[in-house]
């Protein structure tokens, strides 16, 4: 289904905690409830979750970003050597590896809390030499924009690199200014993403013309709007596609944007269609949704999924 290619993700590290426990009783303190915590899980996430789904999908992944020098780049780093990832992060030692850490009780998410400093790192012109540094050898750049500061500043530079050099640049996106994706092959906003660039989506016929609006003025070689539960549309040259899910049962979406850029990059770099590669991404998009938190989809999960369809 793919061919192990050399993929190149640039983004926002962070890492994600879950904490699992019980709860039986409301705090005495406060009208908050008592977990109990019997586990604690670790995973990779942002740009780091999007470098491990490529993995799981065969590819050569080298994962480059901005992190504190702290025990969150030493858990991230941990959990990273169990994969093939080349890990190359520029590690600044005045801000924090962005975490954010679930409490779920009784297996529901009762609140994250967040450690981040976003923004603050001035740092982006060393990694964009190491950007350049790993480009050349690679087939395809996928830039993991989560709006902490890693990657903003220098997205217009990659991007006009990889023009030069023929190699496409796909971008999930976040923020309110998408200029600075101009000349991209791919950017991949959500339907909330979305709205806060074109405004409210008011029916369907407005979202096919905002689409339309928003490729053209970035000009793209194509938009890819993701609905969750409704599918994803592709706005490209030629023509206008849907492609509706097949799960309509949601358990988690936290992630499935990260899988759906990570098929789409992997399927692309093994020569796939754009249309094809679409197709293989919203099927495991369906997939990843029905699990709690972060989850990497395999060849196999894409097959099996095929199968039964």
């Amino acid at each position: 289904m793919f061919k192990k290619k050399n993929i190149l993700v640039v983004g926002d590290i962070m890492l994600d905690k879950y904490s699992h426990g019980t709860v039986s009783r409301v705090s005495p303190e406060a009208p908050v409830p008592i977990v109990d915590i019997k586990k604690t899980i670790y995973k990779p996430g942002g740009a780091s979750n999007v470098a491990q789904n490529l993995s799981a999908l065969g590819m050569n992944v080298t994962l480059l970003g901005i992190t504190g020098d702290d025990s969150e780049l030493k858990e991230l780093i941990k959990i990273l050597r169990l994969t093939n990832i080349k890990f190359d992060p520029v590690k600044d030692l005045s801000i924090r590896t962005t975490l954010k850490s679930r409490i779920i009780g009784n297996d529901q998410q009762l609140m994250r809390l967040d450690h981040e400093d976003k923004n603050k790192s001035t740092m982006q012109n060393e990694l964009y030499k190491r950007v350049i540094k790993y480009a050349k050898k690679s087939d395809i750049i996928i830039i993991s924009d989560y709006d902490k500061g890693s990657v903003k500043l220098i997205a217009p530079e990659i991007i006009s690199f990889a023009n030069k050099n023929n190699i496409k640049v796909i971008i999930d996106p976040k923020g309110t200014d998408y200029s600075i994706y101009e000349n991209a092959y791919i950017v991949k906003p959500n339907e909330l993403e979305f709205s806060m660039i074109m405004g409210k989506i008011n029916n369907k016929k407005d979202m096919m013309a905002k689409g339309k609006q928003l490729k053209k003025d970035l000009q793209l070689d194509a938009l890819l709007l993701t609905l969750g539960k409704n599918g994803m549309v592709l706005f490209s040259k030629d023509s206008v596609l849907t492609f509706p899910t097949s799960q309509k049962d949601v358990y988690d979406v936290t992630g499935a944007g990260d899988t759906v850029i990570s098929v789409l990059a992997a399927a692309l770099a093994s020569n796939k269609t754009l249309k094809k590669s679409c197709e293989l991404a919203n099927i495991a998009a369906g997939l990843s949704i029905q699990h709690l938190g972060t989850v990497s989809i395999s060849k196999s999960d894409i097959n099996n999924a095929i199968r039964k369809s």
